[in-house]
């Protein structure tokens, strides 16, 4: 939008709300003066949508139920679609508009008070959006019909808003692609208006952006397990090995750069083979080299092993797939775990979540609890197995 006519919509209609660039979407109210009523104002709320600005060709304009007032109301439309047609700013369309209201109001249906009794919180937000649309910024602010839901969104990152009637606590987050920061409190904590969230929402998107380029230098170069589609608000990975081990990686992101923290799942005996290589090489880690550089030196690997493009048929007689638990028989529980155990018999690899085969030992009598470790027998192929019991 041209910044004469937005300058002018400014001054000349303070209660109109630029709440959509595009398209151009102004909303809120027009004050009309009322010649027959000892001068007294009146505020017509109205949406006006313009599709092709500056034209106002195919504009759309909403009345509030004010405009019943109006008697004549098909001539009064039709005057309203000349203005339109040969109006050249949204700012004198309305100052035309104005005229032509105040010429059709017939003031005896007006009762007492009707169009000063308005509520407060729709003048508060109406003032907010305000001073937060005449200060320039990169965030992109988006709000339903009624203005109670607002979208901010940067860099293809977005959180939704919603307005509270608690003074303390005015605005709740009810979508976020913001991920939790250690530290830091929950984003609507503090956020009193739509000017501190937008400053605050800003602040942490360009602060997570060496996280969210590591994170997609992993998702890039890996075969990313877990999880299967990735979110800006997902800080981990968990990262295909052979087929009886994998790495999950979890990224601070207050430091994206420094060594991240580092589990490795599967069978117990490449878990502690890997566990002591990382071990060896932790302190060749450097943060100003790569992501993927740091963790192939860590791993002693110059690749990571790509998507295997499988053609062999299921066995249809099978009652679990290879990646499931041998024991719910499902891929992810409800707090979304994948199976992080596997049997360390070659001829065996069946995969458990970590709950499932700790209740399976648990419930078999004279199982050892050796340190912090329960010691059994494999579910499938009855070899020695392991589950930490903590």
């Amino acid at each position: 939008m041209s910044a004469n006519d937005y300058e002018s919509m400014i001054q000349w209609h303070p209660e109109m709300i630029l709440i959509s660039e595009s398209p151009i979407i102004w909303q809120g109210f027009l004050t009309v003066f009322c010649r027959s009523n000892f001068g007294r104002n009146v505020r017509i709320k109205l949406k006006l949508t313009v599709p092709n600005y500056p034209s106002l060709h195919d504009a759309k304009i909403n009345f509030g139920k004010e405009i019943a007032l109006i008697s004549n109301y098909i001539n009064f439309s039709n005057q309203v679609k000349d203005l339109m047609s040969n109006a050249r700013k949204v700012s004198l369309f309305l100052r035309h508009l104005q005229s032509l209201i105040s010429n059709y109001i017939d003031v005896s249906y007006i009762e007492d008070n009707i169009y000063n009794v308005t509520d407060s919180n729709a003048l508060d937000i109406l003032q907010e959006l305000k001073f937060v649309l005449e200060i320039p910024s990169e965030v992109q602010l988006l709000s339903d019909s009624s203005l109670n839901t607002f979208k901010l969104s940067l860099n293809n990152v977005s959180l939704q808003l919603q307005r509270t009637k608690c003074s303390l606590r005015p605005w709740i987050v009810i979508q976020s692609d913001l991920p939790e920061i250690p530290g830091f409190c929950p984003f609507e904590k503090n956020v009193l208006t739509l000017n501190v969230a937008r400053n605050k929402f800003k602040l942490q998107v360009e602060m997570l952006k060496t996280t969210w380029s590591n994170l997609q230098q992993i998702d890039k170069h890996c075969w990313v397990q877990d999880p299967l589609q990735p979110k800006p608000c997902h800080l981990h990975r968990r990262i295909f090995l052979t087929p009886s081990l994998s790495m999950l990686i979890k990224i601070n992101p207050l430091n994206p750069m420094d060594f991240p923290e580092i589990r490795f799942m599967g069978s117990k005996t490449e878990v502690e083979l890997q566990n002591n290589l990382v071990s060896k090489n932790v302190h060749n880690w450097n943060a100003t080299d790569s992501i993927i550089d740091n963790l192939l030196m860590l791993l002693n690997v110059t690749v990571f092993p790509k998507v295997e493009a499988k053609e062999c048929v299921e066995d249809e007689d099978a009652i679990v797939a290879d990646q499931e638990c041998c024991i719910c028989y499902s891929m992810v529980l409800d707090n979304e775990v994948l199976p992080s155990k596997i049997c360390s018999n070659e001829k065996c690899r069946r995969h458990f979540h970590t709950s499932c085969l700790l209740q399976w030992l648990q419930a078999v009598p004279g199982n050892h609890i050796i340190f912090d470790h329960i010691h059994g027998s494999c579910p499938h192929c009855e070899e020695s197995i392991s589950c930490c019991i903590k």
